[in-house]
This record gives C-alpha cells, sequence and structure tokens, in this order.
C-alpha cells in the first residue's frame, strides 16, 4: 500500500503546485513552449460545480473509489504488484487534486494547452496514466 501512498501524495502536492504556480504567474497570458505546448489558465467550470450536493457526491464518490481499491488489494483479486498500487496512487491523488479545486474554487484549474487536445491539468495526467498502469498490471 506504501506505493499507493506515496505516489498518491507525491501527484497531489505536484498537481496543486502547479495549479497555484499557473494562476499567480500565467493568469492572463499565454506561454508558447515551440510550436506544440502552450501554457494557459483556464478555469474549466461546470455547472454540477457548483452545486452544493453534487460537490458532496464528488467527494463521496472519491472515497469509495479509495474504499474499493483497498478492499480489492486486500482480497489479493486486482493491483498485487508495486506498479499496480503506483498507477491507483497516482489515479487517486489527480482525481484528488481535481475535487480538491472543485471544492476551493468550484472550477478545475486546467493550464496544460496542446492546441489540438481540450486543456488540461497534471491531475488529468495522473488520472488517465495512473489507471492504465493500474489495469494493465497483472497480480
Amino acid at each position: 500500500m506504501l506505493p499507493m501512498l506515496a505516489s498518491g501524495v507525491v501527484l497531489l502536492l505536484l498537481d496543486q503546485w502547479s495549479k497555484t504556480t499557473v494562476q499567480l504567474q500565467v493568469r492572463g497570458r499565454c506561454i508558447s513552449w515551440g510550436p506544440i505546448l502552450r501554457i494557459r489558465w483556464v478555469a474549466n467550470a461546470k455547472r454540477i460545480h457548483a452545486r452544493r450536493g453534487a460537490r458532496a457526491a464528488l467527494a463521496l464518490v472519491w472515497f469509495m473509489a479509495l474504499l474499493a481499491a483497498i478492499v480489492l488489494h486486500r482480497s489479493g483479486a486486482w493491483f498485487q504488484n508495486d506498479v499496480a498500487l503506483l498507477g491507483l496512487g497516482l489515479a487517486l491523488g489527480g482525481a484528488a487534486g481535481n475535487l480538491l479545486d472543485i471544492l476551493r474554487y468550484r472550477y478545475i484549474v486546467d493550464f496544460i494547452d496542446l492546441r489540438w487536445w481540450p486543456v488540461f491539468n497534471l491531475a488529468d495526467v495522473g488520472i488517465v496514466g495512473g489507471l492504465l498502469l493500474a489495469l494493465t498490471q497483472r497480480a
């Protein structure tokens, strides 16, 4: 369980640090890094983020996902190696980062703009990459 906890905490901290830095340094500007990558602050607000009951439901879903991951690991059914646990931690840490944004700001801070894909953040990378890593591992 240590790889899951460590990777989740590290990703959550990096995600929140990067979002805070972008909000303080880049808000209202766009920084281009070559022809493909731009850094620009985007408030990804959905109507559901403003609803108190919906925010509580999202927090409950996150806790249920954490509980399910722990139960599946302890039962021996899934996530039995350190790589799978690392991936789970990344996914849960990323989800926690976006959830914190929703709870604090009522929107998700996005800033990585590839110009051909919707703007995203490190939490999104952790969620997608972590789930791919966790679900492709054999016991």
